[in-house]
């Protein structure tokens, strides 16, 4: 009988090495190229290099003056830099040169104002840190301008958050009845009220009970207007807006100047006072 041998069966295995390094205990690509800073890389950058002040897309007012590649300039002016060092060191702080005055901030008057809140209460109403309580003045959110009143020196005062125009006195009219409030507004014209505008009977209206509302500051109580607002004779007390109550139109909404209150009475209540405004759109 023939007997059949058994030949092993060898597998050699390859192994393909390649460059590898170790750093902080785990692996990486020896190709690895850790990203550095802006500011790095510029120093690692051989070759012509300009000036230029970079404005970050989401937060235009941190300007910084940086060390750009030449290669790099054009994307940067794309992206909205300007040649040169940053001319100016407003709030926010940033790196560049403070200069001899800040110019005024952008303002806008889209979108929902600040409440000017800036405290933070529990549920009992001690004051707690507003820091992860999800409160109004944790985020403060909302659109501001500063300043928020331009006094006009003529009787008037812009708010310049919503471009409104208010008459300085806010009790010239003393209370009144709804129509009454209606009429005193619509007939107002330079000459009263220490009105030295120009304006003519037809300009001022009673303010509706947005733009009435739109004064109202809740950082602040008695009355609760922004801190240092220039308006002269205000009183925390009742203000006629010229919005009707849709479901009781013998009804007209009206603000608490004390508060902030928002609330509606009758229109022949001859209690609740009246505060013209003019512009708006």
């Amino acid at each position: 009988m023939r007997i059949a041998r058994k030949i092993p069966f060898l597998v050699v295995g390859f192994v393909v090495a390649s460059p590898f390094a170790w750093g902080d205990g785990n692996f990486r690509d020896f190709n690895l190229v850790r990203p550095g800073t802006l500011p790095e890389l510029v120093r690692t950058t051989t070759g012509p290099s300009t000036t230029l002040c970079h404005r970050p897309p989401g937060n235009p007012e941190n300007v910084q003056t940086l060390l750009v590649p030449q290669a790099a300039v054009a994307a940067h002016l794309a992206h909205g830099d300007s040649p040169g060092a940053c001319t100016q060191s407003c709030p926010p702080p940033t790196t560049c040169p403070p200069p001899t005055t800040c110019p005024p901030p952008v303002v806008s008057s889209a979108g929902v104002p600040k409440t000017g809140q800036a405290n933070c209460w529990d549920g009992d109403g001690a004051s707690v840190s507003c820091s992860g309580s999800g409160q109004d003045g944790e985020y403060q959110a909302g659109t501001s301008a500063s300043p928020r009143f331009t006094d006009n020196s003529d009787g008037t005062v812009t708010d310049n958050l919503t471009k409104l125009i208010w008459l300085k006195d806010a009790d010239c009219f003393g209370a009144k009845t709804w129509s009454n409030a209606l009429t005193a507004s619509n007939t107002l014209a330079t000459g009263a009220c220490g009105l030295a505008d120009g304006s003519k009977a037809g300009d001022w209206r009673l303010p509706n009970v947005n733009e009435l509302h739109s004064l109202i500051d809740f950082g602040s109580f008695d009355p609760a207007l922004p801190v240092g607002d220039p308006f002269t004779s205000v009183l925390s007390d009742f203000y006629w807006s010229s919005t009707s109550h849709v479901m009781a139109p013998g009804f007209a909404w009206y603000v608490s100047v004390g508060d902030g209150t928002v609330s509606n009475a009758g229109k022949a209540n001859p209690m609740i006072h009246v505060w013209p405004v003019r512009g708006g759109q």
